[in-house]
């Protein structure tokens, strides 16, 4: 059998330059997604014994080589190398050279296309699961963290200016509340992509009486993604929809680091993280830098170029199948890995996280309770904006 799925015996061998370039990383990022490649075909198998292409014993020897190629994956025993075009060739040249022509049977019905629209619809669902559960991870943190430290009283800031007295329990409160409703968002995003597309083929779906609605029970999709050209059409969309669900969590992420290279500045020295967890100088043996921190705020400014790239890729390809969407898959892949690992430093950062109390309490000075001195006035009957002019007089002689 020819190593591409395409490729005829007649067919010349394509130009490696074109090759390597069209390929890309495709092998490096199908490994990483074989799992639910394979996941896939085993339940389009399994619907293909149901319409009668496959007899029960062809199914059964199939699942089998399936399950033994699974483990092979998880265990590293299997990888794709240069001889395998992507992930959706190395599963069929595996089961044909296992089983002969029961394996060249597994593709009928499927396209590469929605090959690939499932197994990455599979990951972009299991992804974001794990990001609901970072989210309630680092929620619970910064309970936690409130539990211990936030009676502690601290200066409110506007224009990083001081402004009003807060706590410490409000400032980290309000990332709290932030990530937990962003458990909601992501949740949204889940409901708006689960949608099985297999069987759509190429785009425009099989004369074959293909039973989508097994196959959606199967992988635990909600629905059928009915009109095949609209799975073509939702790839790289519905990546953006995932990805953007993820943007808001990184600006929190980049707000709360930009807070705490603030506060953990020696000139505010509010806060502070374990000496483990900082870094130091070739050169100033007294430095004990964040860099944990400023590499979070740059991930975080950097972060909105994984969705401008898919939609700008998703926006210049249209209805139908183009090779453009290829490079959806490692921005939408990288967005996912950056997000979850920004989750689980800021997780470690939060619980680790300790006030310096003395000066928390140094820096209460009188300024912060201006307004509270014009809410007294204001109490005894003086006018709102004379009680500002009085305590504005008394503060700044202006």
């Amino acid at each position: 059998m020819a190593s591409k799925l395409w490729q005829s015996t007649a067919t010349g061998s394509l130009h490696p330059l074109v090759e390597t370039y069209t390929v890309g990383d495709d092998q490096v990022l199908d490994q990483h997604l074989l799992g639910h490649d394979i996941t896939a075909t085993k339940a389009h198998a399994h619907m293909l014994e149901k319409i009668g292409v496959l007899t029960s014993d062809e199914y059964q020897q199939l699942a089998a080589a399936l399950d033994e190629l699974l483990n092979e994956w998880k265990t590293g025993a299997f990888t794709l190398t240069s001889e395998h075009e992507d992930g959706h060739t190395a599963i069929e040249l595996y089961l044909t050279e296992k089983l002969g022509p029961i394996g060249k049977k597994v593709h009928t019905g499927r396209s590469r296309n929605d090959q690939a629209l499932v197994m990455m619809r599979l990951f972009i669902k299991t992804e974001l699961e794990a990001v609901a559960k970072k989210l309630e991870a680092v929620a619970q943190a910064y309970a936690g963290k409130i539990a211990v430290i936030g009676q502690t009283e601290m200066p409110g800031y506007t224009h990083t200016q001081k402004a009003m007295p807060t706590t410490v329990s409000m400032w980290l409160g309000s990332y709290h509340d932030a990530f937990h409703d962003l458990q909601q968002l992501v949740a949204h995003s889940i409901t708006a992509i689960d949608q099985n597309p297999l069987g759509s083929a190429a785009g425009f779906g099989v004369t074959l009486p293909l039973d989508r609605q097994m196959t959606t029970s199967e992988l635990g999709f909600a629905k059928v993604q009915e009109n095949p050209m609209y799975c073509g059409l939702s790839r790289g969309v519905f990546e953006l929809i995932a990805v953007q669900a993820l943007n808001p969590i990184m600006v929190f992420a980049g707000k709360f680091a930009e807070d705490m290279l603030l506060f953990t500045s020696q000139e505010f020295n509010y806060f502070k993280l374990p000496v483990t967890m900082t870094t130091g100088s070739s050169i100033m043996p007294h430095k004990r830098n964040y860099d944990v921190f400023e590499i979070m705020r740059a991930t975080a400014h950097a972060y909105p170029n994984y969705a401008l790239q898919l939609q700008a890729i998703s926006t210049g390809a249209g209805s139908g199948y183009h090779r453009d969407l290829q490079l959806t898959k490692k921005i939408t892949m990288d967005a996912f890995t950056s997000a979850l690992d920004t989750l689980e430093v800021l997780t470690l950062c939060v619980s680790e996280l300790e006030a310096n109390t003395d000066r928390l309490a140094e820096a209460m000075t009188d300024e912060l309770y201006t307004v509270a001195k014009i809410n007294e006035l204001v109490e005894k009957g003086v006018p709102f904006r004379d009680a500002y002019q009085q305590v504005k007089q008394s503060f700044l002689g202006e």
